[in-house]
């Protein structure tokens, strides 16, 4: 897939700012890949708060809006393809030697062609006053972005 730079992500969330336009293209994805959304509804994501899944939601969506545009051309998603990503992503997760989740984040930043999909979801979970996530939170809405982002990357 080619890179999906911060001018195609800019230009969706300005489309995104029309709440029409997000319920369109959310239901775009419901309709042609459900299996999609049962990922980021799923079950271990019970952990995540109300607010927690909005930004899973939000974030799928601004992924798959800013693939669409860029490729000019509806992506090709499988969900086998999240799984096995999801898995991989994981895995390195847990083996990572340090314990700070920003140096945890910089061994996915290497050489990952997808850099500024994954600066969007990184900059979208920093822990603030305004931005109440939770550890745990953080944690997984990383990795699942990060996977439907391969996933999108090995098929397109």
């Amino acid at each position: 897939m080619d890179f999906i730079s911060e001018k195609y992500i800019e230009e969706v969330i300005e489309l995104f700012d029309y709440e029409p336009n997000y319920l369109q293209t959310l239901n775009e994805i419901q309709n042609l890949y459900p299996d999609l959304i049962y990922f980021i509804d799923q079950e271990n994501h019970t952990l995540l708060t109300k607010e927690e899944s909005t930004i899973l939601e939000y974030l799928t969506i601004v992924i798959y809006q800013s693939v669409k545009i860029q490729l000019n051309k509806i992506p090709i998603i499988k969900a086998n393809d999240i799984e096995l990503n999801e898995e991989k992503n994981w895995d390195t997760f847990n083996t990572a030697t340090s314990k700070s989740f920003s140096k945890i984040l910089d061994t996915f930043f290497d050489g990952y062609k997808q850099e500024d999909l994954l600066a969007l979801i990184e900059d979208s979970i920093q822990q603030d006053d305004e931005n109440p996530i939770s550890s745990v939170g953080r944690e997984i809405i990383f990795v699942a972005c990060k996977s439907i982002i391969d996933a999108l990357d090995m098929r397109n």
